[in-house]
């Protein structure tokens, strides 16, 4: 029988995040309607001359006010962040998804490569941390919640990822021997086979 389970990390405190969510839109609706305008402008008729006339501060506003609105539009999704965690038969996969519509593919991790890892707290997350020439990656929303790193290394670079998991998939990870002997550390630098870190 496959082991398999999917959860999801979101904001417990979502609140102060949805209402700058819909702050960010009042800002791209107005931007995007002062480029509108900006970019109706640009070109003109001169009522003296009756020629065309080309405004240069018009065009460079419509493309500022339009850019802006972009860049804030991309940026809204982060108001709405949410974690998933997939995991199957001894690999973890990892995504992050933007306001439940844009998903981002983040890594796939098989517990076999896993060098170090337990929860992210303590003297083996902090010897994992100091580790030279390390990346870490921070794939969690709630700081105050259950992390969890994984030491690995892929393509010959050194990596950290911090997931925010639940004891369910916890166990699952640490059941069938998925985990190479030795590398779960707990909190207190403890291993389950009696040593600890040093």
């Amino acid at each position: 029988m496959d082991d398999f389970l999917e959860i999801y990390a979101v904001r417990r405190h979502q609140a102060p995040f949805t209402v700058l969510y819909y702050l960010c839109w009042t800002l791209i609706i107005v931007l995007a309607l002062a480029a509108a305008i900006s970019a109706s402008a640009i070109i003109g008729v001169n009522p003296e001359t009756g020629g065309i006339v080309f405004s240069w501060q018009n065009l460079l506003a419509a493309i500022a006010f339009g850019g802006l609105a972009f860049l804030l539009w991309r940026w809204s999704d982060n108001c709405r962040i949410e974690y998933d965690y997939t995991f199957t038969n001894g690999n973890l996969d990892v995504s992050r998804v933007l306001n439940n519509k844009r998903r981002r593919y983040l890594t796939a991790l098989e517990m076999k490569d896993v060098i170090r890892c337990g929860p992210a707290a303590g003297p083996a997350f902090m010897k994992t941390l100091n580790e030279p020439d390390i990346k870490r990656h921070n794939f969690f929303v709630n700081r105050d919640a259950h992390l969890y790193f994984f030491y690995f290394q892929k393509k010959g670079q050194k990596h950290v990822i911090v997931v925010e998991l639940n004891q369910e998939m916890v166990d699952m990870i640490r059941s069938r021997n998925y985990l190479p002997r030795g590398v779960w550390y707990e909190a207190d630098g403890s291993q389950k086979y009696g040593s600890s870190i040093s």
